[in-house]
């Protein structure tokens, strides 16, 4: 089970609607990515009995271009192609690869920036700041 608390849900004459809200400016979701995110979406609502009937949209308030104003497309995710078990399972593990590798170039370079700092304030023969946690 994923946890999962929707933003919004409303009803109307009889009908869960569960709208989410993308306000992406450029590169909004599409193609196999937006049949990724509405798998996802549809695996986590049917995970819930009062969600799973759920009218799932989405509201892209991306530009058309980059010097145009923002527009409002809704996007029914009932016409979204879903993408197969193997295909998420493929696109998810290289999601889960990518982060690791970022979190970990991001610790090293915190790391680097910290021994920078730090060879800094002894080469200068500076007293340790009163916030300084690792002296």
């Amino acid at each position: 089970m994923v946890p999962f608390d929707p933003p919004l849900i409303y009803g109307k004459d009889g009908v869960l609607h569960f709208p989410w809200f993308s306000f992406w400016r450029s590169n909004p979701l599409a193609g196999e990515r937006l049949s990724l995110f509405v798998t996802i979406v549809e695996d986590v609502l049917l995970q819930d009995p009062d969600l799973e009937n759920a009218r799932f949209q989405i509201l892209d308030f991306s530009a058309p271009g980059p010097k145009l104003n923002r527009e409002l497309k809704i996007i029914d995710a009932r016409e979204i192609g879903r993408l197969t078990a193997k295909r998420k399972i493929e696109m998810l593990s290289v999601f889960a690869e990518g982060f690791v590798l970022a979190t970990e170039a991001l610790a090293q370079a915190a790391k680097e920036r910290q021994e920078a700092q730090r060879q800094k304030d002894s080469d200068i023969g500076e007293q340790p700041g009163l916030f300084d946690s690792d002296r």
